[in-house]
């Protein structure tokens, strides 16, 4: 008993004294594997959506499942610690992941618009504004990627991490 809570004292001294730089690679790498989850599902959706032989109800169960995968991530990640009470990296990537619901969730307006060979006056009018708010929520997505890059960038810096 007492050489295993030596050891275990050992243990807790050497991973306190090399913690910040442990813990800082893996505050990053959780953060990679949450937006991955996300993206992951939204890339599975849109092989989906280019497959020639996808039915609209095979693309809205891939958007659904694409859509909880993103709200599960970003709910995930805002569970996550402020790293040294600095929450800039947590805050960005909730941003983003936020940004992409919503992009899916505008695309999953589209869908009702798929394969339609007669469209009328109106809905064309509806289609072309749901389309308009996709582009929008798209700008809006590619515009927290690159905030978030940036943000990763300068949290690196500040907290000496080197991003591979």
């Amino acid at each position: 008993m007492k050489k295993s809570l030596a050891i275990l004292s050992l243990a807790l001294l050497i991973l306190s004294w090399c913690g910040d730089s442990v813990s800082i690679v893996e505050y990053n790498d959780s953060f990679v594997a949450v937006v991955k989850e996300c993206t992951d599902s939204t890339q599975e959706l849109f092989n989906v959506f280019q497959a020639d032989d996808s039915t609209i109800d095979f693309i809205k169960e891939a958007l659904d499942s694409s859509i909880n995968a993103c709200k599960n991530a970003e709910e995930k990640a805002a569970k996550l610690w402020d790293f040294e009470k600095d929450s800039s990296l947590k805050d960005a990537v909730v941003k983003l992941l936020s940004s992409e619901v919503d992009y899916l969730q505008k695309f999953w307006s589209t869908s009702n618009y798929r394969n339609i060979d007669d469209i009328t006056d109106a809905d064309k009018v509806a289609y072309n504004s749901v389309v308009n708010e996709l582009y929008a929520a798209e700008e809006s997505l590619n515009n927290k990627f690159i905030a978030l890059q940036d943000v990763q960038a300068a949290f690196a810096t500040k907290h000496g991490l080197k991003l591979e």
